[in-house]
C-alpha cells in the first residue's frame, strides 16, 4: 500500500522539474505592449516582443517596429571579467511599402572596431531609408532589481524615401 503513495509523489516532483527547467522567456500572443504616437527622432524604449508605430515627416506613412531578440552579456558592475562582453538587439520593421526582418543592433564588445556606447544601422523599408540607433540597454548587468526587465532605447529616424 505504501508503494501506491510513492507513485504520485514521484510524478509530482517529476512534473515540477520539468516546470522549473523553462528556458526561453516568451510572452504568451496578445500579451506584449503594443506603443502608438511615437515620433520619428524621439527616444523610446522596448522589452523584447514589444511592438510601437512611428509617425511623422512629410508623408503620413507609419512605421511598425517590433522587437525581437533582447540579449545581454555585459560583464556585471563591481566585476572583474575578461571580456566585456555585449548587449544586442534584433529588430523587424514594415510600413506599407514593405518589411526588413532582423535589423541587427549591438552595443559593448560586439566585434571589431573596440566598445561602442551605441550603434546604428540605416534600413530600407520598401522605398524608405530609416536610422535605427540602439542608445542604451538597461539595466545594466548586476544593478538589475528583482522583477526587472530587460529594456533597449532606441531612436528611428526617417531620412528618405518616395512620399505618396
Amino acid at each position: 500500500m505504501l508503494n501506491y503513495l510513492y507513485v504520485p509523489l514521484l510524478m509530482l516532483l517529476l512534473l515540477q522539474c520539468d516546470n522549473d527547467t523553462a528556458t526561453a522567456p516568451e510572452k504568451p500572443a496578445g500579451t506584449y505592449a503594443v506603443a502608438e504616437g511615437i515620433k520619428f527622432g524621439q527616444e523610446f524604449t522596448v522589452q523584447q516582443f514589444d511592438q510601437v508605430t512611428l509617425y511623422g515627416g512629410d508623408t503620413p506613412r507609419k512605421l511598425h517596429v517590433t522587437a525581437g531578440e533582447l540579449n545581454d552579456s555585459r560583464c556585471p558592475a563591481k566585476a572583474t571579467c575578461v571580456q566585456y562582453g555585449s548587449a544586442s538587439l534584433v529588430l523587424s520593421a514594415s510600413n506599407s511599402q514593405g518589411k526588413a526582418e532582423n535589423i541587427q543592433l549591438c552595443i559593448g564588445a560586439c566585434g571589431a572596431g573596440g566598445i561602442r556606447s551605441t550603434h546604428s544601422a540605416t534600413v530600407a523599408v520598401g522605398e524608405t531609408a530609416y536610422i535605427f540607433r540602439l542608445v542604451e540597454v538597461q539595466p545594466f548587468p548586476g544593478l538589475e532589481r528583482e522583477g526587472d526587465a530587460k529594456r533597449a532605447k532606441l531612436i528611428v529616424e526617417k531620412i528618405g524615401g518616395a512620399a505618396s
